[in-house]
């Protein structure tokens, strides 16, 4: 009945069609396969599945990782399907660097000894893409080296990159500027060839929150009255420029502890503050343009009594809840507006926990994988003067 059809309502019909469904349409014909694998019609079926309300969390619990697919129903009850991820962490501790448009970024544990593991794997269509090691390569004395990553979508190039950013350090400080070096999966290779007036020290061991075409971290730089103040800094995938946001006023030098997230299209900031013991409370603000070129302001949105045992923020679930990690690895659920938490029974590794939105979508679909051992010429950070130079 399907071979009747005009090409362009056979595209209409496909294209809102779950991905299941169209990896066993791929194989009724040629034609289809053609249809379904081209670029255009991966854009065109994306387009309609960021409508879908789903979730996808990670956890590892006793060297086991999971990644669960929830519903905004099903959620935090039993997943509606658990995927098997084909690549694994040597540290059996995967560190996500983010997600877009149903793709994961994944890395190996940022804090331990395989830094240079990344892979990008969609589990609608269970495909894997290995990223070639970076470019810069740690020498002998590569232990003083720290890491903050980022991954997202440039809608002007249509590629997916991923960004990363090395701190060289001694005992007794971080080496300023870090070396920014960029992997596009469109062109399928890195370059550190970026254009920054970066003052900022970026926290290490961090993974950006990506929204609106931008990584966004948390940062520090000297303040005014001295110590260390801290800002937002993003970096625009697009453009490929960096920029500083402050903080609220009423944060600055009050908060032992940030972090950034991401709801309904917005950038948040999430500020702990600790009380007594193992009590900790905590603020949300979002940030919204004043539609002046790089004017902002903050809103915010709820803050908390004192909460014990709260270790992290991990998302925002819905308009009135957001999911947290107790320092045990235990995720609980506060209601903001009654102030009640309730356990999940969901436990994992403390700090490695991940919950977002999940899209079912076709990217990574037509992309062959790459040998990780494959790469143009390799450079070495120099520790002595925080430079870089060819192995």
């Amino acid at each position: 009945m399907f071979d009747l059809l005009p090409k362009d309502l056979l595209i209409e019909v496909l294209s809102s069609s779950p991905v299941k469904l169209l990896l066993k349409c791929r194989c009724v014909c040629k034609a289809w396969d053609s249809i379904i694998t081209d670029p255009l019609f991966i854009s065109k079926h994306l387009k309609k599945s960021t409508e879908r309300n789903r979730f996808i969390m990670y956890c590892a619990d006793g060297g086991t990782e999971h990644y669960l697919l929830y519903t905004k129903e099903s959620f935090p009850g039993k997943p509606v399907e658990e995927f098997d991820c084909p690549w694994t962490s040597l540290s059996h501790l995967v560190n996500i660097v983010g997600s877009c448009n149903g793709v994961l970024c994944l890395s190996d544990d940022i804090r331990g000894v395989y830094p240079n593991r990344v892979a990008l794997w969609n589990p609608s269509v269970r495909k894997i893409v290995t990223i070639p090691c970076p470019e810069v390569k740690l020498n002998a004395d590569g232990e003083f080296c720290y890491y903050s990553l980022g991954f997202g979508f440039d809608s002007k190039s249509d590629d997916y990159k991923f960004v990363r950013i090395v701190y060289m350090a001694d005992n007794v400080r971080i080496f300023s500027p870090p070396l920014v070096e960029i992997y596009s999966s469109k062109n399928r290779y890195w370059r550190n060839d970026v254009e920054y007036d970066l003052k900022s020290s970026i926290r290490p061991f961090t993974s950006a929150a990506f929204v609106n075409g931008a990584c966004h971290w948390v940062a520090s730089k000297p303040g005014n009255g001295g110590g260390e103040q801290e800002v937002i800094v993003s970096f625009d995938l697009g453009e490929e420029v960096f920029r500083e946001m402050e903080i609220p006023n009423c944060l600055v030098n009050k908060y032992v502890f940030m972090d950034v997230a991401v709801f309904d299209g917005s950038l948040l900031l999430v500020a702990f503050v600790k009380e007594i013991g193992l009590e900790r409370s905590f603020s949300v603000w979002r940030i919204a343009e004043n539609g002046v070129s790089g004017s902002w302001t903050w809103t915010k949105l709820f803050s908390t009594s004192h909460l014990e045992g709260i270790g992290r923020f991990v998302a925002f679930r819905q308009n009135e809840e957001v999911l947290l990690e107790r320092i045990s690895g235990l995720l609980v659920l506060y209601d903001f507006k009654t102030e009640e938490i309730s356990d999940t029974g969901i436990s994992g590794k403390a700090d490695y926990s991940y919950f977002d939105i999940f899209v079912d979508s076709l990217v990574l679909m037509a992309k062959l994988e790459v040998d990780a051992s494959s790469s143009s010429s390799r450079m070495v950070i120099d520790k002595a003067s925080g430079q870089s130079k060819e192995a």
